[in-house]
């Protein structure tokens, strides 16, 4: 039995895997912060996460290599776009591949 895995569950556990790897470093993180966590500049930004510590603030976006459709390439280039205006922000984008699975 081969199970799939969706799309959102890959980038979701992707997301936790880089959050964790953050930590790790000494960064405080908050995993899909609300409006309120955010500059106002970014409050109707979807970020999956964002970072602050060691002199950086990162806005983290994670999305599935199917997922970068032209849709998405616009959300993307909007966010970078209000990164870029924003003082002392970056802007991480994590790309997650799915996994193929093999037919015997």
């Amino acid at each position: 039995m081969i199970h799939s895995v969706h799309p959102n569950d890959l980038e979701h556990r992707r997301l936790l895997r880089v959050a964790r790897e953050y930590r790790q470093k000494g960064y405080n993180v908050v995993v899909h912060p609300s409006p309120t966590e955010l500059p106002p500049a970014f409050a109707k930004c979807p970020f999956d996460m964002i970072v602050e510590g060691n002199g950086k603030k990162i806005a983290v976006e994670v999305r599935n290599k199917e997922n970068l459709t032209l849709n998405g390439c616009e959300d993307l280039r909007r966010m970078t776009t209000l990164i870029e205006q924003e003082p002392g922000w970056e802007f991480e984008l994590v790309v997650t591949n799915p996994r193929r699975s093999h037919k015997a």
